[in-house]
């Protein structure tokens, strides 16, 4: 069950949440949803319902309620009875996001226990892996096996690891003969192409041994790609697929690539070996020669010919020249990109300081004035080199009361307020994508608005900007959790506006964040690296839920950054690279010389660690504009970019 143990921290918070709209009045409210959250929280840690009262009964989100006791009685005991509680739940919420969760859960039990019966007609619009296979089992067993081999096929075939619900019927699969040593050799292959090296060893085990070596071969390539490709670079008359050696090369000038560079002349020389694939190894090496800020890189790109360009490479090609201070070279290379890619306000800046450095800054004052106004990282940069004022081009929303309120008072905004008050963010956000489908921009915009009086500004943020509204600086840019960010500034010596940056863009000021790598928290702080810091600044240890809580997740980020910045010499797009992509990677990034900042951020190889810094200095000067006071530049914030300090 996702029902997340935020509830413990709900009720403490529950005096100072706001009565919401709706059906009930405001004096019900607040004791509903006390209610509420109480019964979720004996959910959440397995004691007994206790009864429920009549408000909470009449409570908007009560339905919640009852479908989390549902979905936790499927796993315990479910049978008939709780079979038909479910079912009337599903039949009186068609098409409520309510329901989405119980029927999943639902089918789930339904297939455990076999009952085909009742699963095979409430089924028909699976997609969730695992319930598309127990779909193609209830057919098997119910002998409704016409078109089933072709659908239970498709499914085999997908290169990902099969869901266990799926064995009975590969297994019948295999019975009827229908997993032809071809169609193995296939689905491995789809694996291969995925870089899925160990998932592909799995699916090899079908292929016959007489066609089972290349794959392998393919395999070891994606994973240990630099022996293999030594051998192949030793030993000419080995065979190798070229898609194979294509793949393996592409790591391996991911990983190393002044290793590539060196190792290319000998796999070059191989013979067969196509032209096409000789330009696909040539792009594969310049372009890790670039990343890893190899001098050669210009050369590299050099040696690929223009029919073998595509935009990373156009792009890449111009860094590799600004990294070596080959402004000449990377003047022509833009020249020569489509119009599509030069007319980006990225290449429209390096253009002009192209021309800057080549034919002096009177010839380049037209060109960056052409951008020096665009509210962007690129055009404070054009602007800090005109010496002109940033134009933060705001321009705050129209604002309909009436229109607001009519939102306000629809049930399923009703609910998303609710559930965001009971910290049931997901739901919320299910219940508010639900209530806005086919509303137009105009109408967006005053929901908005609503999202924000709510508090509720990751909803706020990101309608705004799905409606392509972004000039309404005050309400892109809110200032929340002010007593923790202050706290925060005062302990980790930093501004307030920096760590606003951060949680920005970090979170989007959603407390409750949990990122694929379980970073967590208003500063998406890992719990080992959160721990950590405490242990070294002497603070309250922090549990993994403590990571939800502003209090200890905010002042954790700040000191954690003061720590990178202490390390990196007080320069500020070091220490943001480096809370985002591991101090680790900017060791590996530090130029031998130094460099001007936008040179080096421009060279970050991560596309995201990249936009990062460059997004958090543009929140940097946008928070600045919100408080009224003096934006500061870009030249300031960001000095040359020293090389490393020499080993003691």
């Amino acid at each position: 069950m996702s029902i997340r143990p935020k509830f413990l921290l709900a009720t403490a918070l529950m005096a100072a949440l706001a009565p919401a709209f709706g059906e009930q009045g405001p004096t019900q409210i607040p004791a509903a949803r006390q209610d509420f959250v109480a019964a979720m929280q004996r959910l959440h840690q397995h004691q007994p319902d206790l009864p429920d009262s009549a408000a909470l009964q009449a409570y908007v989100i009560y339905d919640y309620l009852v479908a989390a006791r549902l979905r936790r009685d499927l796993t315990l005991m479910p049978d008939e009875r709780l079979d038909a509680a479910a079912d009337g739940f599903l039949q009186a919420h068609v098409g409520k996001p309510v329901a989405r969760a119980v029927r999943k859960d639902w089918l789930s039990s339904l297939a455990q226990r076999r009952r085909w019966d009742w699963f095979l007609p409430r089924s028909l619009d699976v997609v969730d892996a695992a319930l598309v296979c127990d779909r193609l089992e209830a057919r098997l067993a119910t002998k409704d096996t016409q078109g089933l081999a072709a659908a239970a096929l498709m499914r085999w075939l997908v290169p990902q690891k099969p869901p266990a619900e799926c064995a009975d019927v590969f297994t019948w699969l295999q019975q009827q003969g229908l997993l032809t040593p071809a169609l193995a050799e296939t689905r491995t292959r789809a694996a291969l192409a995925t870089d899925n090296a160990k998932l592909a060893r799995e699916f090899a085990a079908d292929v016959p041994l007489s066609l089972r070596a290349p794959l392998l071969q393919w395999s070891d390539l994606i994973e240990s790609s630099r022996p293999v490709l030594n051998v192949l670079a030793t030993h000419p008359s080995l065979s190798v697929e070229p898609e194979a050696l294509a793949a393996g090369f592409d790591k391996l000038s991911r990983s190393d690539g002044g290793f590539a560079l060196d190792i290319l002349p000998r796999l070059l020389a191989r013979e067969g070996i196509a032209p096409a694939l000789q330009d696909r190894l040539r792009r594969a090496a310049a372009l890790g020669a670039a990343y890893s800020r190899d001098s050669r890189a210009v050369a590299a790109f050099d040696e690929i010919p223009v029919a073998a360009a595509d935009s990373p490479m156009l792009e890449w090609r111009v860094r590799a020249a600004l990294w070596n201070g080959d402004y000449g070279r990377a003047l022509a290379w833009i020249q020569a990109m489509p119009p599509a890619l030069s007319a980006q306000p990225r290449w429209r800046y390096w253009h002009a300081r192209a021309v800057a450095a080549t034919a002096g800054a009177e010839a380049a004052a037209s060109l960056f004035g052409e951008i020096a106004t665009l509210r962007d990282y690129y055009g404070y940069l054009a602007a800090d080199r005109l010496n002109q004022p940033y134009n933060l081009n705001v321009r705050p929303s129209p604002l309909d009361a009436a229109a607001q309120a009519a939102l306000a008072n629809e049930p399923g905004m009703v609910r998303a307020h609710e559930l965001f008050d009971c910290d049931m963010s997901d739901e919320a956000a299910s219940e508010w994508t639900t209530a806005l489908e086919g509303a137009d921009s105009r109408l967006r915009v005053q929901a908005a608005v609503l999202a924000s009086h709510w508090g509720w500004y990751a909803e706020s943020i990101a309608t705004l900007a799905q409606t392509g509204e972004f000039d309404d600086i005050a309400l892109r840019y809110p200032r929340p959790f002010l007593d923790a960010v202050n706290q925060a500034a005062k302990l980790a010596q930093l501004p307030q506006d920096w760590i606003l940056a951060v949680m920005r863009q970090e979170s989007l000021f959603r407390k409750d964040a949990v990122s694929r790598a379980d970073a967590r928290g208003l500063m998406q702080m890992m719990p080992a690296t959160a721990v950590a810091v405490a242990r070294r600044w002497h603070l309250s240890l922090p549990g993994r839920e403590a990571l939800f809580d502003p209090t200890s997740a905010v002042p954790l980020g700040a000191v954690y950054l003061r720590e990178l910045l202490d390390r990196y010499r007080e320069q500020l797009a070091l220490g943001l690279a480096a809370y985002n992509g591991g101090p680790a990677s900017i060791g590996r990034w530090l130029p031998g010389a130094p460099m001007d900042a936008d040179v080096w951020i421009e060279n970050i190889p991560y596309n995201e660690t990249r936009g990062y810094v460059q997004h958090i200095l543009e929140h940097i000067i946008a928070f600045a504009s919100v408080r009224g006071a003096e934006t500061p530049r870009l030249a300031v914030l960001l000095p040359q970019v020293e090389p490393p300090l020499p080993a003691l």
